[in-house]
């Protein structure tokens, strides 16, 4: 039967080959009829392009073009007879159709291959061009035309055959193709057909038998093979059927031998594997039985155990005898069994506790000893762990409380108790005092019970109360224990009295922020709260002011009354400025020696501010009963605002101060508001600090020359020199501008010595010249005589080179040189410039007189009368008075006397009756440039 299915299949198969082959065959055929069509229409343009070419003078090869035409006369006969063409076997043009075109492609080819032979001729012939190509030119036009045409019409010819062809190679592929899916449809049924036939015959019992087998595998032996069938396959299935049912026979029988065996020995494998502690047998001294527990506690694997080692060797050496005789012990007891906690020794030498319970019986008339060891050592670690803990939780220091998850105290120790003063059964069943609301805001509740219920800890200092009522500061720090499931087993809290460790760190804060002597917040402390009111008032828009005082001639009372009297009035000013301000909202601080601050959290109301510091200088200049003396004292105070005078804390508090030096050059005692000239004139002065040095190395200084005349000839005998600078942005700058700059950067020398030298100079040709008892007189600046080396000795080598006397040169010295005790000058050193020649004057001299009282100890030569003094002569009947009394004084003193700041000819006119020597101002003449200067002692020298 099998045999039949497979010819019909190969019958099948090979008929299917044949008729694809042939379809394949008829397709290809015509495939290479169009190929060669195309062939055809290709070469015959190649040739037109190639012989116009050659005949314009192109290297074309001719026997290329001559193989091309052999090729196109080729292709016409196999189309019309067949042959070989390429390596393809093409068939000759069978439609009626497509033959019909045969004539009329070989009658256009013979036209064009005429004309390309003619052509090929003529270049044969000629060989070159000729002479004269203009000529040959309109009949070789007319070639290559014809030549166009003609293979044009041979294309049209062959593309009209191609497109008769086409449609029928494409009805030759559809046909092959329905042919071909025909075939397909066929086969997919007769393979149908055979499929059936084989999964009825042959596949469906082989199927059924592998079943079988894989059930027989599983030892599932009542599996049968339900096919029935003739030949050799129905006998295997039959045999393998019968041999089934002898071995599910004999199988039934084994399992009812060994059903309890089996469960019996499942049983105690099963507590053996899956058991905590380690089950052991022995017999005949040694085990017969391990289970892999007990191994695993001693380190060894089971069979290092069994029939190797007895009960004893698992006991340390030193155990050995005990335990030998607790096992004899336990044979002589009725129940044979034995409870013993012995120290185990395991494989690597390592010592553990275990905890052995075994029972003696009788296996096969033999005794046996079967038991179970534990591995105790956690739990005597843990029990020891337990009492110390127990021991620590009893004695520690820090107090401890247990409490649940919401707080409610569980257990405290005694440190707790000693700490908080609650008794053990006071504080238990209550909440924990820190989880109560107390002196801590609703804020930090709220943070320290997000702490524990996020983080399970919480850690900080907390201000309670003792049972007796009193006030402490705790640290506590919270923990949490878990339980498996993650829920809240206890808290645990940790307290400890950091109430002295508090007081200790508030008395050191209050050192480091606050002024020894009088108890107010020092410069630290007051910078922290300035910075800190700036931020707060951006943050609310509200405006701050700020009071700077300085106490006025502060220095005196310490050099005259002594440091511990000056201590005493800096306290009782600190006193005085708290009982002007509100505490609440005023802060007083002190920044070192005589400088207080007042910072006032508003700013707004600018009478609150005048009352206030009104207020304070009355309190300030008050009298001070100190030392069994009354003193007073006067205050400059300055005041700035924020925002309205500084964006920062710093540029506050340098406005602020530029205000106070404002009070005290406006006459001390008073309070002066910043306002934006200051910072004007202070960036200023910074800007001419800062360009001093480079002016000096620029020459940007010049001399003018303030006449003095005298009052008996009217006649100039003296000119003050007057230093000016010539700033190339702010024009000409007064002394009193930049002198002060210059004696702080040490410049003051150098400078000086530029104008004596320019001075004396110029002095030395004016004597000669136009006025020979000629005098200048140059002001001297504190800082410059105070230096050690001023540079004025030098100007006796200037005086001898010049040929100068000495006495030509007076010096002159402010009032306030020697009266300030800062500046008080040495008298040593005026007395030897005098011995050398040189001449001082005293100037500015005021109405109070002080420079006369010092000037009997000095060697001056003249004194001059200030500004001030000139302009009062005319305000009264005293003022002439004092000023004649000052010139008699002068006068027998042995002084001349000269007056500044004359504007007025009645000034003139009572100073002459007075009899003061000389006078200089505007009345006489304004300063003068040297050009203007010389021509009027040109002028007077007629």
């Amino acid at each position: 039967m099998f045999a039949v299915f497979f010819l019909l299949m190969l019958a099948f198969v090979l008929g299917n080959a044949a008729a694809v082959h042939f379809l394949l065959s008829r397709y290809e055929s015509a495939l290479d009829q169009a190929a060669t069509l195309n062939r055809m229409r290709i070469s015959s343009q190649q040739l037109v392009v190639r012989t116009i070419r050659l005949a314009d003078g192109a290297y074309i090869q001719t026997g290329q073009i001559s193989r091309e035409i052999e090729l196109m006369d080729r292709a016409l006969q196999i189309l019309d007879k067949g042959g070989v063409i390429d390596g393809h076997e093409v068939p000759p043009l069978a439609q009626p159709a497509v033959r019909s075109f045969l004539p009329r492609i070989r009658r256009d080819w013979a036209v064009l291959r005429n004309r390309l032979q003619s052509e090929l001729m003529g270049v044969h012939v000629r060989g070159k061009p000729p002479p004269d190509a203009q000529a040959q030119a309109l009949p070789q036009t007319l070639k290559r035309q014809w030549l166009a045409d003609e293979a044009e019409a041979l294309l049209d010819t062959l593309d009209a055959c191609a497109d008769v062809l086409m449609p029928l190679l494409s009805r030759v592929k559809d046909r092959a193709l329905w042919f071909s899916g025909g075939l397909a449809l066929l086969s997919l049924l007769f393979l149908l057909v055979l499929y059936l036939l084989l999964r009825r015959h042959l596949v469906r019992p082989l199927c059924e038998l592998r079943k079988a087998c894989r059930e027989l595998v599983r030892g599932n032996y009542a599996a049968r093979v339900g096919f029935q069938g003739q030949g050799e396959l129905g006998q295997v299935v039959q045999d393998f059927n019968d041999g089934i049912q002898q071995v599910h026979d004999q199988l039934a029988r084994m399992r009812e031998d060994q059903a309890g065996l089996v469960r019996a020995d499942t049983i105690f494998q099963g507590l053996a594997s899956n058991s905590i502690v380690g089950i052991f047998l022995v017999e005949h001294e040694h085990f017969t039985f391990v289970s892999h527990k007990m191994a695993e506690i001693f380190g060894y694997e089971p069979h290092d155990m069994v029939d190797v080692m007895t009960l004893l060797d698992i006991v340390v050496p030193r155990e050995r005898f005990v335990m030998a005789e607790s096992i004899k012990a336990s044979r002589s007891r009725r129940d044979g069994t034995l409870r013993s906690e012995r120290h185990g020794h395991r494989k690597d030498g390592s010592t553990i506790n275990i905890e052995v319970f075994s029972s003696t019986m009788r296996v096969g008339g033999q005794v046996a000893i079967i038991g179970i060891v534990q591995d105790i050592t956690a739990r005597k670690q843990a029990e020891s762990t337990a009492l110390l803990a127990a021991i620590a939780y009893e004695n520690s220091s820090e107090g401890i409380a247990i409490t649940d998850a919401a707080g409610v105290v569980l257990d405290v120790n005694p440190a707790y108790t000693q700490i908080t003063g609650a008794w053990p059964d006071e504080a238990t069943g209550e909440l924990l005092p820190l989880l109560r609301p107390g002196r801590h805001n609703r804020d930090f509740y709220d943070e320290m019970w997000h702490a524990i219920n996020t983080q399970g800890r919480w850690k900080g200092e907390y201000w309670s109360q003792r049972k007796s009522g009193e006030e402490y500061a705790e640290r506590v720090a919270m923990d949490t224990a878990w339980n498996r499931d993650g829920s809240v087993s206890c808290r645990v809290a940790m307290l400890s009295d950091v109430t002295q460790k508090k007081q200790i760190e508030a008395r050191i804060w209050h050192q480091a922020h606050h002024d020894p002597l009088t108890g107010l917040p020092n410069r630290k402390y007051f910078n922290e709260r300035l910075q800190a009111a700036v931020e707060s008032a951006d943050q609310s828009a509200q405006s701050l002011t700020l009071l700077f005082l300085d106490l006025d001639l502060f220095k005196e009372v310490n050099d005259s009354m002594g440091h511990a009297t000056g201590d005493l009035m800096l306290v009782e000013v600190a006193r005085r400025l708290r009982a002007c301000v509100e505490q609440e909202t005023c802060f007083v601080a002190r920044l070192g020696g005589d400088e207080f601050v007042v910072l006032l959290d508003d700013g707004s109301d600018r009478m609150e501010i005048d009352a206030l510091c009104r207020t304070i200088l009355d309190r300030i200049t008050a009298t001070y009963p100190l030392g069994g003396s009354h003193l007073r004292i006067s205050a400059s105070l300055g005041v700035a605002l924020y925002p309205q005078d500084a964006d920062s804390a710093e540029a506050l508090m340098r406005h602020v101060d530029m205000a106070m030096y404002a009070a005290k050059d406006s006459g001390r005692n008073r309070f002066h508001y910043f306002d934006r000239s200051m910072r004007v004139r202070a960036r200023m002065q910074r800007d001419l600090m800062y360009a001093l040095p480079q002016a000096i190395e620029d020459a940007q200084f010049f001399l003018q020359f303030q006449p003095i005349h005298a009052f008996r000839t009217g006649r100039i005998v003296q000119a003050e020199v007057l230093l000016r600078w010539r700033h190339p942005e702010l024009g000409v700058i007064a002394p009193a501008d930049f002198i002060p700059f210059a004696e702080e950067r040490l410049l003051i020398r150098p400078l000086g010595d530029w104008v004596f030298r320019e001075a004396v100079h110029q002095l030395a040709r004016w004597r000669s010249e136009l006025a020979p008892d000629l005098r200048l007189t140059i002001n001297v600046s504190p800082g410059q005589l105070g230096l050690e080396d001023a540079g004025l000795e030098a100007l006796f080598g200037l005086f001898n080179a010049l040929d100068l006397p000495a006495d030509c040169l007076i010096l002159e010295l402010s009032e306030q040189m020697l009266t300030a005790r800062e500046t008080r000058v040495e008298q040593g050193r005026l007395q030897r410039l005098h011995d050398a020649g040189l001449r001082f004057s005293v100037g500015a001299v005021s109405i109070g007189m002080p420079a006369l009282l010092a000037v009997h100890q000095l060697p001056f030569y003249a004194l001059k009368l200030e500004r001030a003094t000139t302009e009062r002569l005319l305000d009264g009947e005293y003022a002439p008075m004092v000023s004649e009394a000052i010139i008699t004084l002068a006068h027998r003193l042995g002084l001349r006397v000269t007056a500044e700041g004359i504007t007025r000819a009645a000034q003139y006119e009572l100073l002459r009756a007075a009899g003061c020597d000389e006078g200089q101002g505007y009345w006489f003449d304004e300063p003068l440039d040297q050009a203007d200067f010389e021509q009027r002692l040109r002028a007077q020298a007629g």
